[in-house]
């Protein structure tokens, strides 16, 4: 039976929610970050005829996590540009399809999130820093869990040219080293390593680079790891600060408005009214408060569906790296330009204590005119 972790839903919450993943800190397990992973091929590779299929170590892979009653490490998410490399290290702990816990051990940026719990019906985020606890409930169930992971499977393998590359140690584990190619328009990544654990099918470490957008490889990898051993009940339960402030997550859930106006009247900041190309008209708004902040994007497009998109928070966060852009004037406000795809470009400045983005499928002047339309 496929089975996809709880996690799995709670990383495309954050997404929504705070636009990132951290999670941090504390744990009651004895496991300390070990500074000298091994990860040297062994001395001697398995002969090719000894070798799993492919494909069949794909799908084993893809399952895995119903072969395992329980997970639990230290792992390492490593972020690279090719010339910058951001690391976070966390405490996880993974029993049944629907208890997960995440404590961030260490991190290169902060994070707004420090402990990531679900106990089964309820999932909690932690931010330490804000001393604010985000509370999610939710009603588990298999069959659409099993929905949901029948789609991940099939955007994950489409487009996919599987082999195995040989064998390989990571976290004192023996490995195969699974290689997948993009081929194709549909696939989701240009290239991607799974080391998945010979014993359990599990992908132990994983490295993935992006087919679209902005060319970041993400390395996650466990430096421990311990298959099927108990796990104290208390792991998976999460009891805020008695002086935290505790939200729940639909009141930080993006609100659709079908004109300015409307989401004015419930953002605590003016939202622009841009100067937009004659041939673009609204299509919606949309507001509302994440861990971060407030934020809004007002959509616009044409009738050949190319899109103009306006943003505006009172709390930006920071990217992950620093993208390479170019210096511009916007009316006497100091702004950045940069090339996001061949057809999107990005405009970015800051003003009067807000963060404002103009992003589309026009010509950097007609973009400048636009920002300037919001600036004066």
């Amino acid at each position: 039976m496929k089975r996809v972790h709880v996690s799995t839903v709670v990383v495309a919450l954050l997404l929504v929610t705070a636009g990132c993943l951290g999670a941090v800190g504390s744990g009651d397990d004895d496991t300390s970050v070990d500074d000298d992973v091994e990860e040297d091929l062994p001395d001697e590779e398995l002969p090719d005829e000894e070798l799993p299929d492919a494909d069949a170590l794909l799908e084993a892979a893809l399952e895995a996590e119903s072969n395992v009653e329980t997970v639990q490490g230290i792992q390492t998410t490593t972020m690279d540009d090719g010339t910058e490399t951001v690391t976070t290290t966390q405490e996880v702990w993974e029993r049944g399809p629907d208890q997960y816990r995440a404590d961030i051990v260490e991190a290169d940026e902060p994070e707004p999130i420090d402990v990531i719990v679900s106990d089964g019906s309820t999932v909690w985020m932690y931010d330490a820093d804000d001393n604010e606890a985000v509370r999610m409930e939710f009603e588990f169930d298999l069959e659409d869990q099993e929905a949901l992971n029948d789609g991940f499977v099939e955007a994950f393998t489409t487009g996919t040219n599987a082999s195995v590359e040989g064998t390989d140690i990571v976290a004192d584990r023996d490995v195969y080293v699974l290689e997948l190619t993009g081929d194709g328009d549909d696939a989701l990544y240009e290239s991607a390593t799974l080391w998945i654990d010979q014993e359990t099918d599990y992908p132990v470490k994983q490295e993935i680079t992006p087919a679209v957008g902005e060319s970041v490889t993400t390395t996650v990898a466990f430096d421990e790891v311990a298959f099927d051993e108990d796990i104290d009940d208390e792991v998976f339960a999460f009891e805020p600060p008695a002086d935290a402030e505790i939200r729940n997550l639909e009141e930080l859930t993006p609100q659709q408005y079908t004109d300015v106006d409307a989401a004015d009247a419930d953002v605590p900041f003016d939202l622009p009214r841009p100067d937009v190309p004659a041939e673009y008209t609204l299509e919606s708004v949309l507001a509302g408060e994440n861990m971060v902040g407030w934020s809004a994007t007002l959509q616009y497009a044409d009738e050949a569906g190319s899109f103009l998109t306006v943003g505006v928070a009172d709390e930006a966060q920071d990217p992950v790296f620093e993208p390479d852009s170019d210096p511009v004037e916007i009316g006497d406000v100091d702004a950045t330009i940069r090339e996001a795809t061949e057809t999107r470009t990005i405009i970015e400045w800051e003003d009067d204590g807000l963060s404002y983005t103009v992003s589309g499928e026009l010509t950097a002047d007609e973009l400048i005119d636009v920002a300037e339309s919001i600036v004066d």
